[in-house]
């Protein structure tokens, strides 16, 4: 009985300080304008110049005024590691928009992309992440 409260206890640590307990949001993509019909129907591959509508949902109430929407490539082509920005914009979130976000993008050229969304208190750690590809 004592090892399993030790190994409560030491689990309950781990995950504390290794960052497990970081809350995420999701981004749902699609590439129709995202409606409550198709939520849950989403879409990771889309057309070149096709409009890629997202929607964030975050993981609790932003108290912030604004959020930052970084799209990216990852490549073997591009210098630091792989990722080429292609796209950041920062959005003022309304009194209606505190738990979501929606808006879109288009983008022309085929890869493979990552969507990231950060609150503007905190630039390092993302509140989602997706990837997604167009082909």
């Amino acid at each position: 009985m004592k090892q399993f409260f030790k190994l409560i206890i030491i689990l309950f640590f781990v995950c504390t300080l290794s960052g497990c307990a970081y809350d995420r949001g999701v981004v749902l993509l699609n590439s129709v304008p995202i409606t409550e019909n198709n939520a849950l129907h989403g879409q990771n591959v889309f057309r070149p110049g096709s409009k890629v509508y997202f929607l964030f949902i975050a993981p609790k109430k932003m108290y912030n005024d604004f959020i930052r929407v970084q799209v990216f490539s990852l490549t073997d082509k591009a210098d630091l590691g792989g990722e080429d920005m292609i796209r950041t914009k920062d959005f003022r979130l309304m009194r209606d928009e505190r738990y979501y976000y929606t808006d879109y993008f288009t983008i022309w050229e085929k890869g493979r992309y990552v969507i990231q969304i950060f609150s503007h208190e905190d630039f390092t750690n993302p509140l989602a992440v997706r990837e997604f590809f167009v082909q």
